[in-house]
Order: structure tokens, then C-alpha cells, then sequence
């Protein structure tokens, strides 16, 4: 069986380690009991408030030198940077041309209308339109015939008859 021995002498963590009182131990207390909360609280408000106006000082800075420098800009730049903007609209303009052009192209191959093709490339928009008509049309299934094995095979009493006619063609 399983002997266990038991600590003859308990420590506790909040009793002092010598009975006669150790003067170090007591001023370590005291200052942990004697800090004022309320002054640290109020001193790291303080401090908050000092970084939060020199960020919206920084703020004000940086639009302010934005300004110069547009200010600054020669008629030349202004103009580089007015054709540059009339460009990308061109540019956007022609994409949606050719876009728009791809749309018609394949609604007219597939016959699904031009507004629900969706596509960066003809050939995306062909993917597309071709799923969507598949869907729209599909195609027919052959009918299931249900028991087909089990139709008599022998010849009926008018099967003569039935081959004739077929035979002439009626």
C-alpha cells in the first residue's frame, strides 16, 4: 500500500518569513499599500490626451503640406496629371465598348440576351452563354419504355395482315 508522509511545517505566502518582523519587508507593504490609484489613473489620462493632440497636430501638418504641394504644381504637371486621368476614362470607355460588343456577338451565336452574359473575355462569356442556353434548352430524352422485355415476341392472328399493309405503305 502506499505510505504517504505529510509535511511537518506549513508556509504560508502572506505570512512573514521571520516572526521578529523584518523592517524591509514592512516598507515593502507600506509603499505597495500607500500608491495612489486615482494619480497614476489620472497621469496616464494625461498622457493619453498629450499623444492624441500631437497626432491630430501631425494630421493637420500632413494636409497642409498636401495642399503646398498641389499648390506647387506647375501648369505642366497639372496638365500630365488631367490627361493621365482622361486616359483611364477612355481606356474604361473602350473596355466596355469591346465588352458590349463580345455581349452581342454571343447572344447572337447562342440566343440568350445580351444582358445576362457575364465575361471579362469572349471566351468567358461564351463559357457562359453556352451553360445558360443548355439550361434553357435542354435536350430531349429518348422516352422510357418500361417492360420492354417482356413483349410477347411469337406472331398474332393478324400479323399477316399487319405486314401487308405495312408493306404497301398505308
Amino acid at each position: 500500500m502506499f505510505h504517504h508522509q505529510w509535511p511537518k511545517h506549513i508556509r504560508l505566502i502572506d505570512a512573514p518569513s521571520d516572526p521578529g518582523g523584518d523592517s524591509d519587508a514592512e516598507d515593502q507593504n507600506e509603499t505597495q499599500q500607500d500608491i495612489d490609484w486615482q494619480a497614476k489613473y489620472n497621469d496616464a489620462i494625461r498622457h493619453s490626451r498629450d499623444w492624441e493632440k500631437k497626432a491630430k497636430a501631425n494630421k493637420n501638418a500632413a494636409e497642409e503640406l498636401e495642399k503646398l504641394k498641389e499648390a506647387s504644381m506647375t501648369e505642366q504637371e497639372k496638365a500630365a496629371k488631367h490627361v493621365k486621368e482622361l486616359e483611364d476614362k477612355v481606356a474604361s470607355y473602350e473596355t466596355a465598348k469591346q465588352r458590349a460588343e463580345w455581349k452581342a456577338q454571343v447572344s447572337a451565336e447562342t440566343g440568350v440576351p445580351a444582358d445576362v452574359i457575364e465575361g471579362d473575355s469572349l471566351e468567358a462569356m461564351q463559357s457562359h452563354a453556352k451553360r445558360i442556353h443548355e439550361l434553357l434548352n435542354p435536350k430531349p430524352k429518348a422516352p422510357a419504355v418500361h417492360g420492354a422485355d417482356r413483349q410477347p415476341s411469337g406472331k398474332g392472328p393478324n400479323e399477316n395482315m399487319v405486314n401487308y399493309l405495312r408493306n404497301l405503305g398505308l
